[in-house]
Order: structure tokens, then C-alpha cells, then sequence
């Protein structure tokens, strides 16, 4: 008591004797509190002065006295005293509750310090790909993980060397046309049939939906060799072909969520706009997908990262030629040398100029996803 009085003289100005919390108690005792609550509230007000609340200084009439977390500290400071004097003095519910927070600040200090360590460990990766693509090749071979040194430190060459040997600016435009337009096709057709198959209640839509979503379980390379020879019978082996096929292997979870979610989307909202005059269509673009916001985010993200990341169905497709073919394949084949060597500060920088549009526009959906993943995985 004597340190904490001698910590706080120069900022509470009143005679220390005089400054007594059995006041505070009285006070609420006075507005209708039994003993016990009374001092349970002053309690809970002098922690809530302890952070600051200036507003309870005016309560208590102790403005002139000093700031409200010194004031808090030094009354809860005679509480705890005199609990300890007279053990039973603090209400036991409210022992029960300080003990519950300080548990739970404790988990939760826990469970902060847990989930920055995996996110360390998730961000690692990234930050070695950037660090090495500043490096030469030497300087990657020799110690990875140091950063780069005046031996080691290539500057911009890899970038520069990439970006020329992969013929960038045509393989990104090959990845853009087709994850922009596989996306909104995706997006576009599955919203409506989720839509359908909800509303419509009949054996066949049932049929319907079952086989789209087997078609989820069924993995790419048991298919892959008959895709890869209709695709080329009926010349799907093109940058617009591929939208197509893309849109084939999207629409099994893409309408699984679409159809979870649609199941929460109220009838009646449906009902009212075609009372109004609304056609299906009307009803579906007007009413329902804007509705279907969150989940379309979070499809749109998802489909997104897999197609602007994808290998093997353009490298099968489209082939291997540079600036003819999506990034991802084009870095690849500019970076493999022969007998197997590969240029690692070059693979590095290109591969940080390929994840940058797809983070940017994850961080730009990144709070729709957990909802709509959320919706449409309880609603199936």
C-alpha cells in the first residue's frame, strides 16, 4: 500500500487518509445496492477505471482528485487489502469471474502466441521466394536461408531475365483472359443452376445434382488422357477451349456451395418479386444473386487461385511454348535447363511476379470467404 502511495504522489493531489473506497461502497449502497453488490459494483468500476474510463471519476465525484487509472489502481489496491484481511470480503461469484477472465486471458495470450508462430511458419516460404530471388543461383546453392550479401546479391537480373525469357507480358495475358472468363462463366452458370435444382423439387433435379457433385470425387489424372484427346477432336486445344473445360471441372463445387447457400435464401422474397411482375430470370438477377453475394466472393476467389495456378490442364492443352501458354507453365520451361539444371534465382522471381495479382485479390475477398465456405457447407 505505502509503494503504491508513494508511486502515485505527484499525480492524485488529496490527502491519501481521506481517499477511502468504503466512500465509493457507501455511495452505492446509498442507491439501492445490498452490501454485497454494492461492493461488487465498485469493483467492476474501479477495473473499468484502471483502463482509463474517465466518466466514473465524474460517478464517484473524484475529478479533481487525479487520473482515473492511478485513482482505480490505488482504491482496488485497498479492496484486495482488505479482502485479504478479512477473507470473505470479495464476493465469491465474483472471485469465480475475476478467476474466469484471468483464465481466459491466459488462453487467449495462448492461443495469440500459437497462431503467430503458424503464421510465421506459413509466411516462411513466402519470404525465402522473395529473399533467393534477389540471389544468384551460386548464392541459392550455397546457403539458401542467409540473406543476400554483396557476393550473392544479384539485384533485378532474374527479373529482368524472366521476364524477357518467359515472354511475361503474353503468358500473363493467356492467364488472365482465361481465369477472368472461366471465373465469371463458372460463377454465371452454376449460381443458376444451384438455383434451379434447390428450387425445383423433382426426382430428375435430384438426379442432377447427385451426379454434379460426384463429379467432385472424381480426381483430374483418372481423366485427363480422354480429356486431353477430345479436347483435341473437337479443338478445345485453344485459349477459348480451355474456358470450356475449365468451366467442366469448376461447376461440382461451385454449385455445391451455390446450392447450400440458396437453401438459407428466403421463398418468400422469390414469391413477392414475381407477385410484382418479375419473370425467372428478373426474379434470379434482381432478387436472388445479389443475395448470393458472400458465397459468390468466396467461389470467386477459390476458383481463381486454382485456375490462375494450374499446370497440367494448360500444359496438356495449350503445350509448352512461351508466351503461347499461362504463366505457371511458361516459368517452368524457361527456368529448366539441360540434364536437369535449373535456374533458381530466375524460378524465384517469377514465381514472385505470378502469386502478386492472385494475393491482391485474395486480401480484396479474403472476408466474404469464411462466411460463404461457412454457409454453403451447413445448408448442403
Amino acid at each position: 500500500m505505502h509503494d503504491l502511495l508513494d508511486k502515485t504522489t505527484k499525480v492524485i493531489n488529496t490527502d491519501y487518509h481521506s481517499l477511502s473506497v468504503d466512500t465509493l461502497i457507501k455511495y452505492n449502497e446509498d442507491v439501492g445496492y445490498d452490501e454485497t453488490d454494492a461492493i461488487a459494483v465498485t469493483y467492476d468500476d474501479l477495473k473499468e477505471m484502471t483502463r482509463g474510463k474517465e466518466l466514473l471519476l465524474y460517478k464517484y465525484d473524484l475529478v479533481d482528485i487525479g487520473e482515473p487509472r492511478i485513482v482505480g489502481r490505488y482504491l482496488l489496491n485497498q479492496l484486495k487489502e482488505k479482502d485479504k484481511l478479512n477473507p470473505g470480503y470479495l464476493p465469491a461469484s465474483l472471485k469465480k469471474s475475476v478467476s474466469k477472465k484471468r483464465r481466459e486471458y491466459i488462453s487467449n495470450t495462448i492461443l495469440y502466441v500459437v497462431l503467430t508462430l503458424i503464421a510465421a511458419i506459413v509466411f516462411f516460404p513466402i519470404l525465402m521466394v522473395v529473399m533467393n530471388s534477389f540471389k544468384t543461383n551460386t548464392g541459392i546453392g550455397l546457403n539458401s536461408f542467409l540473406l543476400p550479401n554483396s557476393e550473392t546479391f544479384n539485384g533485378f537480373k532474374n527479373y529482368t531475365r524472366g521476364f524477357e525469357e518467359a515472354k511475361f507480358l503474353n503468358s500473363f495475358g493467356y492467364s488472365l483472359f482465361i481465369t477472368v472468363f472461366s471465373t465469371i462463366f463458372i460463377l454465371l452458370f452454376t449460381s443458376m443452376t444451384a438455383w434451379f435444382l434447390t428450387r425445383v423439387k423433382t426426382w430428375w433435379t435430384k438426379t442432377i445434382y447427385y451426379i454434379i457433385l460426384f463429379s467432385m470425387i472424381i480426381p483430374f489424372q483418372m481423366v485427363m488422357l480422354p480429356m486431353n484427346q477430345i479436347a483435341s477432336t473437337l479443338k478445345l486445344n485453344n485459349i477459348f477451349g480451355i474456358v470450356i473445360i475449365y468451366i467442366a471441372f469448376g461447376a461440382g463445387l461451385s454449385t455445391f456451395m451455390y446450392a447450400g447457400f440458396v437453401k438459407s435464401v428466403p421463398i418468400e422474397i422469390e414469391e413477392a418479386a414475381m407477385i410484382d411482375g418479375c419473370n425467372p430470370i428478373q426474379t434470379f438477377f434482381k432478387i436472388v444473386f445479389p443475395v448470393l453475394k458472400p458465397t459468390t466472393v468466396t467461389i470467386a476467389v477459390l476458383n481463381v487461385m486454382w485456375i490462375w495456378n494450374d499446370y497440367l490442364l494448360p500444359n496438356m492443352v495449350l503445350g509448352t511454348s512461351p508466351g503461347k501458354t499461362t504463366l505457371p507453365v511458361a516459368i517452368q520451361m524457361v527456368t529448366q535447363g539441360s540434364y536437369g539444371s535449373t535456374d533458381y534465382g530466375m524460378l524465384m522471381a517469377m514465381i514472385v511476379l505470378t502469386i502478386i495479382p492472385v494475393v491482391v485479390f485474395y486480401l480484396f475477398g479474403q472476408k466474404y470467404i469464411i462466411k460463404g465456405v461457412t454457409a454453403g457447407a451447413v445448408k448442403g
